[in-house]
């Protein structure tokens, strides 16, 4: 932990909402996909295969054209042999992800995200901005690997999922060269837009453990981004039911901030004088924070005091 932040006492800050929003984080991806990273450590034994003639590439080639694999690919080519599993377990940026955030991969592997590879997930874990506001982006849409926030994945058109069925309509079908029908299914899958296919389970907040809208059936979903052009204009429904509606919940998960080369992690902090505040743009319970976030925000708006009324209940002492 930063040394800053260490001063600081513990009541400033907290990092687990009482609240179960049931994203990717709550579907029991331990038990859904076990990883045997660290399993086959042994380099005692003779290698009795060799990974063909990638074996020719001078190494830095080699790495270079592996971190370019989607993490679905590359683990399957890891299981191909030893030699394989040894050249995926040298990547750094590989065995960074593993170490700090195995569910991240977890989940990449059971909605068979691919349309981003290793090196991709990486930088985006890297940075801290949310794709489409300022604030810290604690959140990972898994259809095209992009840094998202509460507000934003509940809120923006742009993190609705559509079904086969609704992103269908957007393609015309037609004829093609010899006088065929295409449907507008048989174009969606020829444009191969980024897509996931979700997990059954409970999706939605839902206060306590908990809760949340049961989805029985696998679902394709298409991001809408890339379907259509306006996100906000069209395709969305007349009512966007947003922290009840389990699309918009099936592709995100909680993500770390990976600083120092990927050898130390933030997984971000809220801030305890916000608990009770609703204030989108500058102080809301929901607003989460980097470290160094923390600090500044401490700072612009107080240290955090027990309120003398009401024992238990924390503000700023110098609220702006």
């Amino acid at each position: 932990m930063d040394e800053n932040l260490r001063r600081r006492p513990e009541c400033d800050w907290y990092t687990k909402q009482p609240i179960c929003d049931n994203t990717l984080d709550n579907a029991q991806l331990e038990t859904r996909c076990p990883l045997d990273n660290g399993r086959h450590s042994d380099a005692s034994g003779p290698l009795r295969y060799s990974a063909g003639k990638l074996d020719q590439l001078p190494a830095e080639l080699l790495i270079y054209i592996l971190q370019q694999v989607d993490i679905p690919s590359l683990t399957g080519f890891r299981r191909v042999n030893r030699r394989a599993m040894d050249l995926v377990n040298s990547l750094p940026d590989y065995n960074a992800l593993v170490k700090h955030c195995p569910n991240i991969i977890r989940a990449i592997l059971s909605v068979q995200a691919n349309s981003f590879d290793c090196r991709t997930l990486y930088r985006t874990l890297s940075t801290t901005q949310c794709s489409t506001c300022n604030r810290f982006g604690d959140h990972l849409y898994l259809i095209d690997c992009r840094r998202v926030c509460w507000f934003c994945y509940i809120f923006r058109p742009e993190f609705f999922p559509l079904t086969t069925k609704q992103a269908s309509a957007f393609f015309t079908p037609n004829l093609n060269k010899r006088g065929k029908a295409v449907t507008s299914r048989q174009l969606l899958h020829a444009a191969n837009p980024p897509s996931i296919l979700s997990l059954p389970g409970r999706y939605c907040t839902a206060w306590g453990n908990e809760g949340g809208n049961l989805a029985r059936k696998r679902l394709r979903l298409y991001d809408r981004r890339s379907v259509v052009h306006n996100p906000a204009e069209t395709g969305l429904p007349k009512l966007d039911k947003t922290t009840r509606e389990p699309r918009r919940f099936m592709a995100i998960i909680t993500a770390p901030y990976l600083l120092d080369n990927g050898r130390r992690v933030d997984w971000g902090y809220f801030c305890t004088g916000c608990r009770e505040e609703k204030e989108e743009e500058t102080r809301h319970f929901r607003i989460k924070y980097t470290k160094a976030g923390l600090l500044e925000h401490l700072a612009k708006y107080g240290p955090v005091e027990e309120t003398p009324r009401i024992p238990g209940r924390f503000m700023h002492a110098t609220p702006i």
